[in-house]
C-alpha cells in the first residue's frame, strides 16, 4: 500500500518526529491510485494529513525538504502532471512540543470576565472562537495559487500567532513560578513554548489529531558537557573522560564559553523542575509502597504523557519507546492510564541486538499502538523480540494478554510482564490468583521484610575475629535454600563478622539492633496506634510514656523490646539475578544471629497491645508470632520453590527490591490447607540440622533432620513438586516452567535429573494427593 510504505519511509528519516493524520478515509483512498491521482493523493496528504513539530529548526528545514522532494521525484515519473508544490509552512513546525498549550480552558475571574488558564483538561470551546483569524490565514496559505498569495499569507498567519503567543506565554511564566523556579519570561521563550493549540489551529478547528505517530528522545533531561561542549570541539563526544576534563578545562577559560555553559545549566535546572513540580505532568509522580517514585526526567515519558492531551478521543496513537516505560516503576502512572482510560491494541517489546547499532545489544524498547479512549481489556503482544521482521508476521506470533494479568502481575509498580509464550499466559493466570505475600489477611500468617543492621553504617560493632565475638553476623555468602551454614555445602562461606554480647552496648551488634527498633518506633507506634493516640496532640514518646507510667509506673525502656534475633526467622538473600541458578535464596535462621544487609529478614513477631499487657515489665504479652512453627517452614519452602522463582526472575535485575517481593503471590497455606503439612515437614526436615535447631526440632515434635545429600535433593524435588500444585499449574504448565527455568554450568540443585524428578514427582501428587 503505497501510503503505508510512505509512512515508513518518512518515520525511519525523521527520528522524534509526531506526525498526524485527520482523514483515515482519505489515506485509505490513496491505494490503488495511478498516474495523477496518485500524485494529487500524495499532495493531498502532504497538505492536509501530515503535521509535524521538532525543536530544532534545521530538522525542521530537512523534513519539509524531504516532503518536496518526494513531490518533485513523482512529477519526474509523471512529466505530464504537474502539481504545485504544498505549501506546508503550518504543517511541519519548530518548538519545544513539551512546553505550550494543548487545550483551550476557559474560566470566569473574579470580575466576571473568561479568559485562558492553565492548560489541561477544561470545558470544550471551539477553538475558532479564539483563532477565527489564524484559521482564516493558514487556510488561505495551504490554497494559495501563487507565491505572492503564499508568502501574505504566511506572513499574516505568522504574525497572529506571534501575537497570540505573548498572551500564553504569560501562563507559561506562571507556570514556572507555581513549580518554584524563578525565571523571567525572555527566559521561558528561549525555551519556545509551542502551543498547539494555536499552531495548529486548523487542525483542531477540524477536530484534532486523530494519529500521531512517533520515536521520542529515549534519553534523560540532564546538563550534558556532551552536547554544550561539542558545539566548541567537534571530537568531544568521543574522547576518553580524562581528555573531556582536560578540553573542557581549557574551553572555560574562554569567558563566553564559561557563560554559556553557566547558562545551559540553569536552562537546564529550570525546565527540569518545571515538569518535576509543575501541574502540567501529573502522571510522573507515581506512589510505590507508600512513597513517591518520582521520574527523573525521562524525556520519553514526558513525550508519552503529553500525547494523551495531543490526540483526540477517537484517535490513535503509534510510537516506538524505551523499555522503562513498561517495566519501570516511575512510569507506573502511564500504565495505568493505558489500562484504564485507553485500548491497547499492540505491544510488542524488543531486545536490540543490532537492530540500532550504536546501542547496546542488551538494551530493551517496544513499539506500542492504542487508542485514546475506553479501557484495555486485553492486548495483543509479545516481548522479547530480536528482529523487527517479527512486525511483518505479527498476527501468527502475537499473544493474547488479559487485563488481569497486566494488572495483577505487579500491584504495587504495575509493572508489564514480559511474556514470550501463550503458555507463560496461563502459568501468569494462575500465580496472580494467589495473594501477594505484602497484602495483610486476618487469621492467615503474614510477613513483613526488612533490613537488620547496615555494614557500613555499623561496622563499630563488628569484629573480624572469631575469638573476639560473642556470635556471628550473617551476610548473603553465608546461606542457600534450607541452609543456615556449610555443613552441607562446602561452597558457603563462614562467617567473616561477629561481634559481642549487649553488656558491651556501645560494641555491640545485638544492642545496635535493639536500638534501631527503639528509635524506629516499635513497640512505641504500635501501643501510639492501638490506644487512640493519633487523636492527641502528644508525641508518640510522649503519649506512651503517659500511659506506661499510668498502668505501670515505668516508661517505655530498651528491655522492652524483643528483638527479631530472639527467636527462629526467616532471612532471603538481597541480591540475586535472573540467571542465578536459583533467583531466590531463603533459609530460617537460629535464634541469636544477626545479619547485615545483604540479608533481609521476616520479622517473627506482631505487635498486639492489650490494656492488661500495660501493666509488664518488660512488655512480652503485646509481642505475638507472626507464623507459627510449622508456617515457619511452609513460608520458607513456598519462598525456594520452583514456581515462586519463575515468577520473581521475571521482575529482579540485581537485587530482590522489597516492593517487587511484597506485590509477588504467594499461597497462604495455613493448617487444614492441601499441600500445607506435606511443604511445611519437608521443609522443617531440610532446614533443621545441627545443635543451633535443637529446641525447634522438639517444638515440631522431635522431627528426624535430612543429613544425607540423595534424601536431601529428594524432599526438596517433592516441596518443587508440591508447589506447582499449591498455585494450581497443570502438567503442561509445570513443564513448560521447568523447561524454561535458566540453566547454570555446575549446578549445585538444578541438574537435568532434579528437573525430572520434579516432574515425575508432580505426576505422581497428582494422582495420589497430599499424603504424608
Amino acid at each position: 500500500m503505497q501510503c503505508i510504505e510512505y509512512f515508513q519511509r518518512l518515520e525511519a528519516e525523521g527520528q522524534g518526529w509526531e506526525l498526524e493524520t485527520r482523514s483515515r478515509e482519505e489515506l485509505e483512498s490513496i491505494e490503488g491510485g495511478h498516474g495523477g491521482e496518485s500524485l494529487y493523493a500524495k499532495r493531498s496528504i502532504i497538505l492536509d494529513n501530515l503535521y509535524g513539530v521538532d525543536i530544532d529548526e534545521g530538522a525542521v528545514e530537512i523534513c519539509k525538504l524531504r516532503l518536496w522532494l518526494s513531490m518533485v521525484a513523482d512529477i519526474e515519473d509523471e512529466p505530464g502532471e504537474v502539481e504545485p508544490l504544498p505549501n506546508i509552512d503550518f504543517n511541519i513546525r519548530q518548538g519545544n512540543s513539551l512546553i505550550g498549550f494543548t487545550d483551550l480552558i476557559e474560566t470566569v475571574n473574579e470580575e466576571g470576565d473568561t479568559s485562558l488558564t492553565n492548560y489541561g483538561i477544561g470545558e470544550e470551546t471551539p477553538v475558532s472562537e479564539y483563532y477565527e483569524d489564524v484559521i482564516h490565514a493558514q487556510r488561505k496559505h495551504k490554497r494559495a495559487n501563487s507565491s505572492k498569495e503564499a508568502t501574505n499569507a504566511r506572513r499574516q498567519a505568522e504574525s497572529l500567532i506571534t501575537s497570540y503567543s505573548q498572551n500564553l506565554d504569560n501562563k507559561v511564566l506562571d507556570e514556572f513560578h507555581n513549580a518554584g523556579a524563578e525565571i523571567t519570561l525572555d527566559q521561558v521563550q528561549e525555551f519556545q513554548p509551542f502551543h498547539w493549540i494555536l499552531e495548529f489551529a486548523l487542525v483542531y478547528d477540524q477536530g484534532g489529531f486523530d494519529l500521531i505517530i512517533g520515536n521520542p528522545p529515549w534519553d534523560q533531561l540532564r546538563a550534558s558537557r556532551d552536547d554544550y561542549f561539542v558545539k566548541f570541539d567537534e571530537q568531544f563526544r568521543s574522547r576518553m573522560p580524562s581528555d573531556k576534563d582536560e578540553m573542557q578545562e581549557q574551553l572555560l577559560e574562554d569567558e563566553e564559553i564559561a557563560e554559556g555553559w553557566e547558562k545551559y545549566q540553569d536552562q537546564i535546572e529550570k525546565q527540569m523542575r518545571y515538569f518535576t513540580d509543575g501541574s502540567e505532568y501529573t502522571l510522573q509522580k507515581p506512589v510505590i509502597d507508600g512513597r513517591k517514585d518520582p521520574n527523573e526526567n525521562n524525556l520519553a515519558a514526558l513525550f508519552f504523557e503529553r500525547l494523551f492531551d495531543l490526540v483526540s478521543k477517537q484517535g490513535y496513537v503509534a510510537q516506538v519507546l524505551p523499555g522503562v516505560i513498561f517495566s519501570g516503576s516511575f512510569s507506573k502512572d502511564l500504565r495505568l492510564k493505558l489500562l484504564d482510560d485507553a485500548e491497547i491494541k499492540t505491544l510488542v517489546g524488543f531486545e536490540n541486538h543490532g537492530i540500532f547499532e550504536e546501542i547496546d545489544n542488551r538494551y530493551q524498547f517496544a513499539i506500542l499502538s492504542f487508542k485514546n479512549s475506553g479501557k484495555t481489556d486485553q492486548i495483543e503482544g509479545v516481548f522479547d523480540q530480536r528482529d523487527v521482521s517479527v512486525l511483518r508476521h505479527f498476527d501468527e506470533v502475537a499473544i493474547t494478554i488479559p487485563r488481569e494479568v497486566l494488572s495483577q502481575y505487579s500491584l504495587k509498580a504495575r509493572i508489564f510482564p514480559n511474556i514470550t509464550h501463550p503458555e507463560e499466559v496461563g502459568i501468569l493466570e494462575s500465580i496472580v490468583s494467589h495473594p501477594p505475600l505484602g497484602e495483610e489477611i486476618e487469621e492467615k500468617w503474614n510477613v513483613t521484610p526488612h533490613r537488620e543492621l547496615d555494614r557500613s553504617r555499623a561496622s563499630d560493632r563488628f569484629v573480624e575475629e572469631e575469638n573476639e565475638g560473642d556470635y556471628p553476623v550473617y551476610g548473603g555468602a553465608n546461606i542457600h535454600q534450607f541452609q543456615h551454614d556449610n555443613t552441607f555445602d562446602s561452597s558457603l562461606d563462614s562467617p567473616s563478622l561477629w561481634s559481642v554480647d549487649e553488656d558491651r552496648p556501645d560494641l555491640s551488634a545485638k544492642y545496635r539492633v535493639r536500638e534501631r527498633a527503639y528509635n524506629g518506633g516499635t513497640p512505641k507506634k504500635d501501643i501510639y496506634e492501638a490506644f487512640g493516640g493519633p487523636k492527641t496532640s502528644k508525641s508518640q514518646k510522649g503519649f506512651v510514656n503517659d500511659l506506661l507510667q499510668e498502668h505501670r509506673g515505668q516508661d517505655l525502656c530498651m528491655d522492652d523490646l524483643l528483638p527479631d534475633f530472639t527467636e527462629y526467622r526467616i532471612i532471603y538473600r538481597d541480591i540475586a539475578r535472573p540467571t542465578d541458578e536459583r533467583t531466590m535464596i531463603s533459609t530460617v535462621l537460629p535464634k541469636g544471629i544477626v545479619c547485615v544487609h545483604t540479608l533481609q529478614t521476616f520479622s517473627p513477631y506482631e505487635v498486639n497491645p492489650d490494656q492488661e499487657d500495660l501493666s509488664e515489665y518488660p512488655l512480652r504479652s503485646i509481642y505475638e508470632r507472626a507464623y507459627d512453627d510449622e508456617e515457619l517452614f511452609v513460608i520458607t519452602g513456598l519462598l525456594n520453590s520452583i514456581p515462586f522463582d519463575y515468577l520473581m526472575r521475571t521482575k529482579v535485575d540485581s537485587h530482590i527490591v522489597r516492593f517487587k517481593l511484597e506485590e509477588s503471590q504467594v499461597p497462604r497455606l495455613t493448617e487444614g490447607d492441601n499441600w500445607f503439612h506435606y511443604i511445611s515437614d519437608r521443609a522443617a526436615r531440610l532446614n533443621c540440622y545441627g545443635e543451633k535447631f535443637e529446641d525447634m526440632r522438639e517444638r515440631l515434635g522431635g522431627i528426624d533432620p535430612a543429613k544425607e545429600e540423595s534424601e536431601r535433593r529428594r524432599l526438596q524435588a517433592e516441596i518443587d513438586a508440591a508447589s506447582f500444585h499449591a498455585y494450581g499449574l497443570d502438567r503442561e504448565e509445570m513443564q513448560f516452567v521447568l523447561d524454561d527455568f535458566h540453566r547454570v554450568s555446575n549446578p549445585r540443585i538444578m541438574t537435568e535429573a532434579y528437573i525430572d524428578r520434579v516432574s515425575e514427582k508432580y505426576t505422581h501428587l497428582g494422582d495420589v494427593g497430599p499424603m504424608e
